[in-house]
């Protein structure tokens, strides 16, 4: 920009237009994820403040959270990850999570200092009765991404960034937890005043007598909980599967004005039509500047496309605040009347247009007829598929054919063979060979000589071709090629592509508003099941709906293999096979929650809500490995099951209620859909908030059900033994 304006400077004359310029989003997006990293932030520590009512443990934990991203950072930089929309959106999603180890120490080290500890020894003892804990909860969160490796295509690419920048974010937050939190808490609460938390302490009791009545109950615990994750998952399941929702409000548009279906339009017709539509559109509200170019759009341009169409791009002026999708409407009303077809497009920012949009249908052989039957038979299932717009049966760029069938045996009768009189025809339109080569300092040119019948050789020439035929008398005589062939005029296609080695055409078609590209997807696919389809041919579904499902199986794989993960790396910090496996039963709960989240926005699911539910998977275990262990102590100390189970929910539940909330309160401006970057990141924020929400009420419930159910009532090392 700043050279075009030297040029300007230069020329009086010149003046230059930038009609597009994809910085514009980078800066939008950078700016709203920086927005929502520092709300993030502030909403944590506001968190913090009102469960401790102190402004010293909150500064503390406070103080970590720069240290954690610079940390995350600088990381980032030695493994080559730039900050881009992904991995910022990891440092966003990460904010709330990396306080939670600091929370858990601080707490345990303000509640020892509270009991009458002094500072170093509750500072040193806080500390190490967490370790394990935040070391296993740190552990599994991370895990949750080590499968990433063992997928591939459009689902590691996107998430490699992301999967590393949080855990990044996550060993950098474990690091300052059990070192700067420590030495900073030994140094601010030396001097500690008795707070009160009535309203705190009231919620406690009420939640110990709650968790007394779920035990004495715990099978109809289970029975509600099990009914809510498949009722909830078979809802949100019905609505069907989409890629991403990654459309963004932009300030530019695209035109495209091209001939109706079935006309033509010379140059001098289009250009005027451009003049018309730029007439009519420069007056509405909103728009800035307006620029054409003839030959479709640049990419055509710079292939050498032919001037069958006009591109149009349309700056709209950012202090209007008018969208782009009013402008749009109004675009089409304005030249609706004009004799040429007017297309909009907004989508500028609309990454699913890389990975396919709408449905396609590939179908491959050898035959060119069949395959063309069979394309118009699958276009007319898309057609009579309601959902379906624009539907191509991918014969549009045919081209006309003469078509010539020898019939064998009235050639034989003549002496010839089908392989002779298709020579016959050869030999007329013949290529002509290069001959020789003349070389130049700067090219090759090769020189071909060219008859003049190969020149002059046109279709009806084939028609009228004869050949000589030599009777039993010895007299020659021309006979028409048409007594030994039939001759037929047909249309084929101009191009044919090619799959390992075999012919294809692709049938697609889009889809409207009103439906889901999964579901109708499906509904397609049973009624080409129906079709008669010849032995050697095959029918198959690609574009959108094929890049979700091979992206919904390599992050099914994804996540089981993380549940493994997680399960082993309990199975190490509690040195038991049991305490982990009650653990393991958080996550299903979790998932009912980021399936009611999900349900009551009005999200469906998609490739980034399910990393939501991958995450989730590392997330809530937290909580129950810092709920058990804490079991597991008390009861190691000699307490009863019992009471070692609601004495531990009444101590946990503070630093667990903290955790969920700073990472729920973090994330909520993604969630909201504030900023213009936050679309794209919003369902997997929904995902997380919903299953973290539900996730630790129930846990906090049904886990300790689970725990009881589970243990006999001996004391911990008996047991273990």
């Amino acid at each position: 920009l700043d050279k075009f304006k030297a040029l300007e400077k230069e020329d009086s004359k010149l003046h230059l237009n930038v009609l597009m310029n994809q910085g514009v989003y980078i800066d939008m997006i950078v700016n709203s994820v920086m927005q929502n990293m520092i709300w993030g932030a502030i909403l944590a520590i506001l968190v913090l403040l009102l469960f401790l009512k102190d402004i010293k443990p909150t500064i503390v934990i406070a103080c970590s959270i720069p240290l954690s991203v610079v940390a995350a950072i600088v990381l980032m930089y030695f493994t080559g990850i730039t900050l881009n929309i992904i991995s910022m959106s990891g440092l966003m999603l990460g904010i709330g999570m990396l306080v939670d180890n600091s929370i858990v120490v601080i707490e345990n080290i303000y509640r020892l200092r509270a009991e009458g500890y002094s500072i170093r020894k509750a500072a040193v003892e806080g500390s190490k009765q967490v370790t394990g804990a935040i070391i296993a909860s740190t552990l599994t969160t991370i895990s949750v991404y080590a499968p990433i490796i063992f997928t591939e295509g459009i689902t590691r690419q996107l998430f490699v960034d992301l999967a590393l920048t949080i855990a990044y974010t996550l060993v950098a937050s474990l690091v300052v937890a059990l070192t700067f939190v420590p030495a900073m808490a030994s140094v601010t609460l030396r001097k500690t005043k008795d707070i009160r938390h009535p309203w705190f302490d009231a919620a406690r009791e009420w939640y110990g007598r709650v968790l007394e009545w779920c035990l004495r109950f715990k099978p109809l615990v289970l029975i509600i909980a099990v009914v809510l994750l498949i009722g909830s998952a078979a809802l949100s399941l019905s609505k069907g599967l989409n890629f991403m929702d990654m459309d963004m409000e932009t300030n530019q548009l695209s035109v495209t004005i091209s001939a109706k279906e079935g006309e033509k339009l010379t140059f001098e017709e289009l250009t005027q039509a451009s003049d018309d539509v730029i007439q009519r559109i420069s007056k509405i509200k909103g728009i800035k500047t307006v620029g054409a170019m003839a030959g479709g759009d640049s990419t055509m341009n710079l292939m050498g496309g032919g001037n069958d169409s006009v591109s149009m791009y349309i700056l709209l002026d950012e202090d209007s605040k008018v969208k782009a999708s009013d402008v749009e409407e109004k675009i089409v009303s304005r030249t609706k009347d004009l004799d040429c077809k007017v297309e909009t497009n907004s989508s500028s920012m609309d990454y699913s247009s890389y990975f396919g949009s709408g449905l396609s249908v590939r179908i491959k052989g050898n035959d060119i007829d069949t395959l063309q039957k069979l394309a118009k038979e699958v276009a007319d299932v898309m057609k009579q598929t309601k959902g379906t717009v624009d539907v191509d049966d991918g014969l549009e760029d045919m081209e006309p054919q003469l078509t010539i069938s020898v019939d064998k045996e009235k050639a034989a009768e003549y002496g010839y063979t089908v392989a002779q009189v298709y020579q016959l025809v050869s030999a007329k339109m013949a290529d002509s060979k290069s001959a020789t080569t003349i070389s130049t300092d700067i090219k090759d040119y090769k020189v071909y000589v060219q008859t003049q019948e190969q020149t002059d050789t046109k279709l009806d020439d084939i028609r009228q071709m004869t050949f000589t035929h030599t009777d039993k008398d010895g007299k020659e005589k021309e006979i028409p090629l048409t007594k030994i062939c039939e001759m037929k005029d047909t249309t084929t296609l101009s191009t044919m592509k090619r799959d390992a080695q075999t012919r294809y055409i692709t049938v697609s078609c889009g889809v409207d508003e009103d439906h889901n590209v999964t579901l109708l997807g499906n509904k397609i696919q049973k009624s080409m099941d129906k079709l008669n389809v010849p032995e050697g041919y095959h029918i198959e579904m690609t574009g959108e709906d094929e890049t979700i499902s091979d992206s919904m199986s390599q992050l099914v794989l994804m996540m089981i293999l993380a549940v493994i993960f997680i399960y082993l790396i309990m199975v190490v910090q509690f040195q038991s096979l049991v305490s982990p496996f009650i653990i393991m039963f958080s996550i299903p709960l979790a998932f009912t929650g980021g399936f009611i989240a999900l349900l009551l926005t009005g999200q469906e699911v998609n490739v980034l809500a399910m990393l939501g539910f991958i995450m989730l998977a590392g997330l809530i275990v937290n909580n129950g490995i810092v709920l058990i262990d804490y079991i597991n102590q008390a009861r190691k100390a000699g307490v009863s099951k019992h009471e070692a189970i609601i004495s531990s929910g009444k101590t946990r539940v503070r630093p667990i209620l903290m955790t969920v909330l700073t990472t729920v309160l973090a994330m909520l401006t993604t969630a909201l859909g504030i900023g213009d970057g936050s679309d794209m990141m919003r369902p997997m924020a929904i995902t997380l908030i919903g299953g973290l929400v539900y996730g630790t009420v129930l846990t906090l419930i049904v886990i300790p059900c689970i725990y009881d159910m589970f243990h006999r009532e001996k004391n911990m090392v008996e047991e273990e033994l």
